[in-house]
């Protein structure tokens, strides 16, 4: 039991510490990824994404990025809480999350 509580806590530090540079997701935005079509706009921010994850789930986002899915911007976004990692999925225009 007490080496089960320290891996826990041994793997959560690690991924704090490994994390800790991508903690500010706007920077992780390349423009060229935006997409500039006026058909399909950006209606949801990457902050605006990241903060929605962060309270549906209730926990910390590590890392986040836009991706193309096809013709659509999708914001990946990793979240910790309690020593478990996980992806959650926003779509920039309709801001669903999957």
């Amino acid at each position: 039991m007490r080496f089960l509580k320290l891996s826990r806590a041994l793997l959560t530090a690690m991924v704090l510490l490994t994390a800790t540079p991508l903690l500010h997701a706007q920077t992780l935005i390349d423009p060229r990824q935006r997409n500039n079509d006026r058909n399909d706009p950006i209606r949801v921010s990457m902050d605006q994404a990241v903060n929605m994850a962060e309270r549906r789930y209730r926990a910390k986002a590590v890392r986040a990025e836009a991706v193309r899915n096809g013709d659509r911007v999708v914001y990946e976004i990793r979240l910790l809480s309690e020593g478990k990692v996980w992806t959650v999925r926003v779509d920039a225009q309709s801001g669903q999350m999957y």
